[in-house]
């Protein structure tokens, strides 16, 4: 199962294609193993040995650039070292949290879709270029509680 629910988004085995060593019958073997295995593209090619973690983020990363996904945070997760980026204060204030942080990258999941221009917090010192996904309200609120340990008013 993907983590987005886009029917404009490229395909996730042809963004990988074009960052890793993945040939077209590579491709067609991940997507039969996703029928028994329910597994996501990305972890298959990964626990194959036929890309590299850099790889994986680079083809999720191309896929934001094209459409504003949907995630699903459960599924998802979130890296904790991304949390450092926005103060508890903002995450509440704009029901955000950060979901990955990858060299000069940054993804947050929101409940509505931000668009430049942003709110200082976010831009902090300019070295690191935003993404943005839009997840669902209950999700970001406890993740919130997880990562921040603050209380959200209903």
């Amino acid at each position: 199962m993907q983590s987005f629910n886009s029917a404009s988004r490229p395909l996730f085995g042809d963004l990988l294609r074009q960052v890793a060593p993945l040939s077209g019958h590579d491709v067609e073997e991940i997507l039969q193993e996703q029928v028994g295995s329910r597994r996501r593209f990305g972890e298959i090619a990964l626990s194959w040995g036929l890309c590299e973690p850099r790889h994986v983020w680079e083809a999720w990363s191309r896929q934001l650039e094209q459409s504003v996904g949907i995630v699903d945070l459960d599924q998802l997760g979130i890296d904790a070292q991304a949390t450092q980026y926005l103060s508890r204060d903002t995450a509440l204030r704009l029901n955000a949290i950060p979901v990955r942080i990858c060299e000069n990258e940054l993804v947050i999941a929101a409940v509505v879709p931000m668009e430049a221009p942003f709110p200082a917090e976010l831009i902090g010192d300019g070295s690191r270029r935003l993404r943005f996904v839009r997840a669902d309200r209950e999700q970001i609120h406890r993740a919130i509680q997880r990562y921040y340990g603050a209380e959200i008013a209903a």
